[in-house]
């Protein structure tokens, strides 16, 4: 057992039963976590869901009902400020390896059926460094949306080729004259088709494979919704009123799309059972920002997915279940999709050098502290995200990237001066202030940005 989840248990313990103050990060109790072996982790991705369409991050006033989300919300600890790429397969990489989109080559969504460049083989993932670096032996499956692979690069057999024993779910996205009612999806190399509404199908996936794989297990969950197309669910899985092109009412098709994702989530989490979900942690993420043709007043559609704006980069993240001591606790400390790699090694007992197996750079770094105290002081001092043109390792065709302090956030994009804004109390950027006309405050903090941008993201 590492001392860090030894001392969050004897935290909690002494805790038990105690209302934890959290003042302005939000309140919670800390009630004491299951110490019975073994742990679990259900890692849940979400396409194209952004923090505008939680409802409890407040953003947008119409959000869609997401009941099963808010019941593990109060269940976990809500991360106010994750920051993950703009777009799905740079989120993908970063969370299953640890390392930012500059290592991995991954700078844009992959053309899964083009020979194009995708996740290297060598690369490290997540199940194969819990499998290396852990004394029990760890199962492990994916389900959904990978998106990560090509033809050129492992084609259908690249999830189980990075270390997952069984995958089930569709190669990409659902184009190429799919949709969400029939789609061809991978079962362990093979490609079958399903008629099955994607989401339930999904669903289904992930609860066989609760039922059949022994514990401790690591179960990672990629759900296609709400990614276009746009469609209107079954009916039994929303609470929206649908009729006509789903163009002609994109906003209200996406947000049934995102209450039948919540419906299904529910039926997933309440089909493990009691004593396993006791010994589970649970960890949702969202992989970019809500799309731009969806999203309404006061989101901004050119600043939504696959921007470097905050409704690009900024992404809805919780963890709830075993490890969550601070129970419906906020944690306002900077954090970066690639913090989930180390974290969810940390939760699962293993060993993360010994698990990688070289000195590779791992960029992300656990969060697991936040999960008993979530007003310790961010471990960050800013967080970035990048894009880039084409996949691979240069030279490219256009490149991005942002950093952000607790206040302060750069934008820079290739042949534009670098944007400088104040984000104190905002949840968008507001008014580029580099104008010409900068305070000593603001001119500082630019300096200060474009010093960190540099050292950390190594681009041409």
């Amino acid at each position: 057992m590492s001392p860090r989840i030894l001392e969050r248990w004897k935290l909690a313990l002494a805790l038990g039963g105690l209302t934890a103050a959290l003042g302005s990060c939000g309140a919670g109790t800390a009630g004491a976590v299951d110490a019975r072996e073994p742990s679990n982790v259900l890692l849940v991705v979400a396409d194209d869901v952004g923090v505008d369409m939680l409802a409890a991050y407040g953003v947008h006033p119409n959000a869609p009902p997401t009941p099963n989300l808010d019941a593990l919300i109060a269940d976990g600890v809500l991360f106010e400020r994750a920051y993950t790429p703009p777009t799905c397969s740079p989120t993908r990489s970063a969370i299953l390896t640890g390392r930012l989109s500059f290592r991995t080559g991954l700078g844009q969504p992959i053309d899964e059926w083009l020979p194009e460049f995708a996740l290297q083989l060598d690369e490290r993932t997540l199940p194969e460094v819990l499998k290396a670096g852990s004394a029990t032996p760890i199962a492990t499956s994916a389900i959904g949306k990978w998106h990560l692979g090509s033809v050129a690069v492992g084609d259908v057999d690249h999830p189980n080729l990075q270390g997952f024993d069984w995958f089930e779910g569709p190669f990409g996205n659902l184009f190429l004259n799919q949709d969400y009612f029939d789609y061809a999806k991978i079962l362990n190399g093979v490609r079958v088709q399903s008629q099955v509404y994607a989401t339930t199908d999904q669903v289904d996936d992930a609860i066989a494979r609760v039922q059949a794989m022994p514990e401790p297990w690591f179960l990672y969950v990629g759900f296609s919704a709400a990614h276009t197309p746009l469609h209107a669910p079954p009916q039994n899985l929303h609470t929206y009123t649908l009729s006509g092109d789903p163009d002609a009412s994109r906003f209200e098709h996406y947000c049934a799309m995102v209450q039948a994702m919540d419906t299904e989530l529910g039926r997933l989490l309440a089909a493990i059972p009691p004593d396993v979900r006791a010994r589970t942690t649970v960890v949702f993420i969202g992989d970019n920002g809500s799309p731009n043709q969806v999203v309404t007043p006061p989101s901004i559609p050119s600043q939504s997915k696959g921007s470097l704006y905050e409704g690009g980069v900024r992404v809805p993240l919780l963890i709830a279940g075993r490890d969550a001591v601070a129970k419906g606790a906020r944690c306002s400390a900077l954090v970066q999709s690639v913090d989930l790699f180390p974290t969810v090694i940390e939760l699962m007992e293993a060993d993360l050098e010994q698990g990688v197996g070289d000195n590779r750079p791992i960029d992300g770094r656990s969060i697991t502290r936040y999960l008993s105290q979530p007003l310790a002081p961010s471990q960050r001092t800013f967080a970035v995200a990048e894009k880039f043109e084409p996949n691979g390792f240069g030279p490219y065709t256009s490149t991005g990237a942002m950093v952000r302090d607790a206040r302060w956030k750069l934008i820079r994009r290739s042949g534009l001066p670098d944007a400088l804004f104040d984000l104190q109390g905002l949840d968008r950027e507001g008014v580029d202030l580099n104008d010409g006309s900068l305070t000593a405050e603001e001119s500082a903090a630019l300096a200060r940005l474009q010093v960190w941008l540099d050292q950390t993201i190594d681009m041409p």
